[in-house]
């Protein structure tokens, strides 16, 4: 059998094929070259975007070092702090208001990962600057079917004014192309999956809802369609593949049939705008999973190497009953020391954290060659304002997870000099992807870590 693999030396664009699906296959040991090496495999990128901010003092590590001992807010990664840095006092001075007087919320996301000040205005003369994630797709997103992927659990209007003068698209997004151009984010999970597995094509306007909804009144799932495809690279593989292959595409099935369940729930194509707040909002637990999982399998099968993920709008004014939180998140983050809110601003924050570290789990065991994706991967977790009642911009809340393939050294926390730009963090994963460009924003050098 072992020579069968040897021979079979899969190309790591192989896809399986059906009338209405393509499916891009995970690594497999098929895909080393007869009597080679596994590649080192490709860096992924990821930015989550938390609205906000953050209780801070529940959040930053007293102190320093790889001693630190786990805060309230960071106890879900307990068994993850190998894998990440905290890394405290960085500050994105574009969020400040420099004259432009209120909009904090707007400027904490698009500041988040461009650095830069946004022009004030409700018009169509936005302008901020490209984002770190834009700036790494512009030199890895040849290499994959989607440059980036852009998702948000929240959509938010398209036009008109959200926060104190600034455009709803500086609160609604965190991606932008150029400096006038933001790359609007998907909300719809059956979007992304259909984008993943129901399309040979990477335009993202290629999803057809007719077709996926003629799926799913017959029941059929993209895994049918695909199924002899399947069946007959099964036959070909050694036993490590069939058993990676079979896991693979049973992870699939299960967030497809967990993605028709939240859609039908809904029982409309479309998610009305905040649906998932009505009764206790539990199912936006579920939802917020899902995305994460629809990340974890566009980073397995190396559809992307490029993704940014909004908790939530700039300002979201969400509520968490299933948390016992029945006020919105915005109001809540205005709390003016009461104890009763910082309490409840602790829940919401920690229910965050509690996601992300069943994210970084879920990337730990997909193996990525001879690693895993974790240790492939750049992730960081944060927002562009610290205290959410001061809107302060000058110590964010920021976590740096996974390895870049061994270039960062993690389990750290990390207290920067006051004022430390944001942007040096950027600079330095650009420098672990290879990529040259000497400066990002209003950085001034690479960041420590």
């Amino acid at each position: 059998m072992a020579n069968v693999i040897k021979k079979l030396s899969l190309s790591r664009r192989t896809f399986l094929r059906g009338s209405s699906a393509a499916i891009a296959l995970p690594w497999l040991d098929a895909m080393v070259p007869a009597l080679g090496r596994a590649p080192k495999g490709p860096i992924r990128s990821v930015f989550v975007f938390a609205p906000n901010g953050q209780k801070m003092d529940d959040w930053t590590p007293k102190d320093e070092g790889r001693t630190w001992s786990m805060t309230a807010l960071l106890k879900p990664l307990e068994s993850l702090r190998a894998h990440f840095d905290v890394l405290s006092s960085l500050a994105i001075d574009a969020g400040r208001p420099h004259g432009d007087g209120p909009g904090d919320h707007a400027r904490a996301a698009s500041t988040y990962l461009t650095c830069m000040h946004p022009r004030k205005t409700g018009g169509a003369d936005i302008h901020v600057g490209v984002s770190i994630d834009q700036v790494i797709a512009a030199h890895v997103g040849k290499h994959t079917r989607f440059p980036s992927l852009e998702l948000g659990t929240e959509g938010g209007r398209k036009g008109g004014v959200c926060d104190s003068g600034y455009s709803c698209a500086y609160s609604n997004n965190i991606s932008w192309r150029a400096p006038s151009a933001p790359v609007a984010k998907e909300t719809r999970p059956r979007a992304v999956f259909g984008r993943l597995f129901g399309t040979s094509s990477s335009d993202p306007s290629s999803f057809d809802p007719k077709a996926e909804e003629r799926r799913r009144r017959q029941a059929q799932s993209v895994l049918d369609s695909a199924w002899a495809d399947a069946k007959r690279l099964r036959g070909k593989l050694g036993g490590s593949d069939r058993a990676k292959l079979d896991d693979y595409l049973a992870s699939i099935r299960e967030v497809e049939q967990r993605t028709r369940k939240l859609r039908e729930e809904t029982h409309s194509a479309d998610i009305p705008r905040d649906f998932f707040d009505h009764g206790d909002g539990s199912r936006f637990k579920d939802r917020l999973r899902l995305f994460y999982d629809l990340i974890a399998l566009a980073l397995q099968t190396d559809s992307t190497r490029t993704v940014t993920f909004m908790l939530g709008r700039a300002g979201s004014s969400r509520s968490y009953r299933f948390l016992g939180v029945p006020e919105g998140h915005h109001y809540l983050s205005h709390h003016g020391g009461n104890p009763a809110k910082l309490a409840k601003i602790k829940k919401i924050n920690r229910f965050h954290v509690e996601q992300f570290a069943r994210f970084l789990t879920r990337l730990a065991k997909i193996e990525d060659g001879d690693s895993n994706l974790l240790h492939r991967s750049m992730i960081v977790y944060g927002s562009g304002i610290g205290d959410g009642n001061r809107h302060d911009h000058m110590d964010v809340p920021v976590l740096l997870a996974g390895h870049a393939n061994g270039r960062i050294a993690t389990g750290k926390h990390v207290r920067y000099a006051r004022h430390t730009p944001m942007a040096n963090l950027y600079l330095r994963m650009l420098e672990a992807l290879d990529i040259e460009t000497g400066k990002f924003a209003d950085s001034t050098g690479p960041l420590a870590i």
